[in-house]
């Protein structure tokens, strides 16, 4: 009887052994297979030794798209991947045109100047709240005076 429960209990073991093996990966699932942004990234470090990071290169994209230069609607919220045909897709060629064009860095300068001057103007006002708050402090303090 000792020997039967021995045997339920190795083959108990033996089942949740081979049930902790993982799972065979398949070969090549379909989300490896799409030229995506990632792929053009690594496209323009190839073409021209620059490294751009897939977020700079997703925010080109969206403004090439509100442009009108890429089909796609550019809505809040809209989290789909940007898929390509491949290297030879036209759309590609026009990113890497205008990424080699420079308009990523501009783009960039553009949305700092514009916070440079947000910035300065916020602070002028802040500045001139706080001189004529003083201002009318001193008036206050003149007429206790009188």
């Amino acid at each position: 009887m000792a020997k039967a429960v021995a045997k339920k209990q190795t083959a108990a073991k033996a089942k949740t052994k081979a049930a902790a093996k993982p799972a065979p990966k398949a070969e090549a699932s379909a989300a490896d297979e799409i030229f995506g942004v990632a792929d053009v990234a690594e496209l323009i470090k190839i073409r021209t030794g620059k490294v751009v990071k897939t977020r700079d290169l997703r925010t080109l994209l969206r403004k090439m798209a509100r442009d009108g230069r890429l089909d796609r609607e550019i809505i809040a919220g809209n989290r789909a991947r940007w898929e390509f045909d491949g290297e030879d897709d036209p759309r590609v060629e026009r990113i890497l045109e205008a990424f080699e064009a420079g308009e990523l860095e501009a783009d960039k300068q553009e949305k700092l100047q514009a916070l440079k001057e947000r910035k300065a103007a916020q602070r002028k006002a802040k500045q001139e709240a706080e001189a004529e708050e003083a201002d009318d402090e001193d008036e206050e303090l003149e007429d206790d005076d009188e």
